[in-house]
């Protein structure tokens, strides 16, 4: 995903280059190593430690292969992987956004592995990571992680205003956030991220999900400004009656993470990351017992939960010279043992690590959530002009939030741009 994120505020490629000596001990020249390069982003998920840690263990399990990792905002991924697929300093490997998988497979950027995934891969991860990486019948990405934004709370906030437990549906969440308000306990109980950027989408598209909506038809058709206004409706309400903190049309995932850290929002939502930091002493004045994690209720009367996809994947492009070496690589990432040892900040996609009590300890109620989540998850739409259609919702989506249109005007305008791409 999704994801997660968008995050890190710098416009700088932050690269991590493993270097190599003249020779390695005995198993040949450098100039005898393959040389790979691999893209990933520098935010939620795995952290660049990890991923490079990750890599180092490759490579000393390879030792004819050298990878150079790259890391970029979310925001500039998708812009860096299409700009150096078509320079001829193409990536080898590269992680891929749920909602690219359709845009990249149509324009051949990444490669089918279909016959290349062992059938260990396919049997032993959950399924719903193929569904992302599968496209027309071909493999085209191994799933890294699955995601969704969850509902984080603030279990101390809630219990000074009288409540025992998280909401169970939309409509109690609000009435909490103005409980909490009224009692002075906080003065903006909401904190989404809704600056112009795809963290935007992924919030309106879990109300949307709640509101049991849908953003196109059967046929492909947009009709998110029928489904879709009383979703927006919330949102623009929630600002109205200032329980949604004013700075969100500016904030992104890291922004509210902070803001929830330090004790200033009931109620946020972000991506799996964030449950280890809201409460590492490091990132947050929240305990562990303070920290409420769930799937986003849905509204009363309609569907218990709400989970919009936001996973990502691994793949190999196209274009590289070592399609052999990019793929071991991803296989490697993907891995039941490396995912395994990983698993502190995402959960791993292997079905059996769920029942494996060793990583699933101390996150026994964030492995609960998550195993609804996986079950339920919708995607955002999947079609291969997804990221000119994302773009034109968020400029319209903020203009309700800012008060320049309806929810339902904004919507309008929006389709009408979108049914023309």
């Amino acid at each position: 995903m999704k994801k997660f994120l968008m995050i890190i505020g710098c416009a700088c490629i932050v690269a991590h280059i493993f270097a190599v000596g003249s020779t390695d001990g005995g198993n040949g020249a450098a100039s005898d190593k393959i040389q790979i390069r691999f893209l990933a982003m520098a935010q939620a998920a795995y952290s660049e430690q990890n991923v490079n840690d990750m890599t180092a263990d490759f490579m000393k399990k390879h030792p004819n292969i050298v990878v150079q990792t790259e890391f970029v905002p979310y925001e500039e991924l998708r812009n860096k992987t299409m700009l150096a697929y078509g320079s001829n300093n193409p990536y080898d490997a590269v992680l891929v956004d749920d909602i690219w998988y359709a845009e990249y497979a149509q324009k051949g950027i990444i490669s089918d592995i279909t016959a290349q995934v062992p059938e260990s891969y396919k049997k032993g991860v959950l399924s719903g990571g193929w569904n992302f990486t599968t496209k027309k019948g071909k493999i085209v990405g191994l799933p890294w992680f699955l995601d969704c934004m969850y509902l984080f709370y603030n279990k101390n906030m809630l219990a000074r205003a009288g409540y025992t437990k998280g909401p169970a549906t939309i409509e109690e969440m609000v009435e909490m956030a103005k409980a909490i308000k009224t009692k002075g306990i906080c003065e903006y109980p909401f904190a989404f991220s809704l600056a112009q950027a795809e963290a935007l989408i992924c919030v309106y598209s879990n109300f949307l999900e709640a509101y049991g909506a849908e953003y196109q038809d059967k046929n492909g058709n947009w009709i998110v400004d029928k489904t879709g206004v009383k979703a927006l409706e919330l949102l623009v309400q929630l600002k109205k009656d200032k329980l949604l903190n004013p700075n969100s049309t500016e904030y992104l995932e890291e922004d509210v993470r902070r803001v929830f850290s330090s004790g200033d929002c009931a109620f946020t939502m972000n991506w799996l990351y964030m449950y280890a930091l809201a409460s590492d002493p490091a990132e947050s004045k929240l305990t562990k017992a303070q920290v409420g994690i769930s799937v986003l209720p849905g509204i009363k009367g309609g569907k218990k939960y709400a989970a919009m996809s936001g996973s990502m994947g691994l793949s190999v492009v196209s274009k590289t010279k070592h399609p052999k070496e990019a793929l071991e690589y991803i296989l490697y990432l993907c891995s039941k043992e490396v995912q395994d040892k990983y698993s502190n900040l995402q959960l791993p996609v292997w079905t059996a690590s769920y029942d494996d009590p060793a990583i699933i300890a101390g996150k026994e109620e964030l492995a609960a959530t998550a195993k609804i989540a996986f079950n339920i998850m919708n995607a955002r739409p999947s079609v291969a002009s997804y990221q000119e259609a994302s773009a034109v919702l968020q400029q319209y989506i903020q203009k309700a939030l800012y008060g320049e249109l309806s929810p339902q005007e904004a919507l309008r305008k929006a389709v009408a741009e979108m049914s023309r791409m």
